[in-house]
């Protein structure tokens, strides 16, 4: 089986993996009570349905995608077979291999601890910020527009469209 084709089996099983863990949150989503529900306001179901819908259509198109479109990926999984981790590696050799995965563990932490205190807007793009780096893109100014812009987007949703209460932090003098 050729890389092309492991990447193409690969995603289609992660995309079936997250249409079924989005079909388990749209169902329990489904199930709260109808006595949390007021009326004229967004209810506690509706961040459950707005995510599992995101979650079923990424699962849906990884499970559909093209072919081709999982052919660039050749090379980098090409390089990681030719040269396998040695099995008896020290913890620092480890670590330095896998350093993003750590990096972002300590963003997702450093968010949850320091939101509350600095804001939603700025920690929000901060985390977005070091995921878009932390995933390979390297253009700066790629990376903060991004993140300004998913950043502005969650939070005309969720604060102006859905009317959730979002720490301000920081920012609360300017925007008020």
């Amino acid at each position: 089986m050729s890389a092309s084709a492991k990447g193409r089996t690969r995603a289609q099983l992660e995309g079936l993996a997250i249409l079924l863990v989005a079909g388990g949150y749209l169902w329990e989503g489904h199930n709260v009570p109808d006595l949390f529900q007021m009326p004229g306001v967004p209810g506690p179901t509706t961040f459950p349905y707005i995510l599992g819908v995101i979650f079923a259509l990424t699962g849906l198109w990884l499970l559909v995608s093209p072919a081709d479109l999982f052919a660039r990926r050749q090379p980098a999984v090409e390089e990681r077979a030719a040269k396998p981790p040695a099995p008896a590696a020290s913890l620092g050799a480890r670590l330095a291999a896998q350093w993003h995965f750590y990096a972002m563990w300590i963003a997702i932490l450093g968010y949850l601890a320091l939101m509350p205190s600095v804001g939603f807007p700025v920690a929000t793009f901060v985390l977005l910020a070091v995921f878009t780096f932390l995933l390979g893109e390297k253009r700066w100014w790629l990376v903060g527009s991004l993140a300004l812009v998913v950043t502005a987007v969650i939070h005309l949703g969720f604060g102006k469209g859905l009317n959730v209460r979002l720490p301000l932090g920081v920012l609360e003098s300017l925007l008020k």
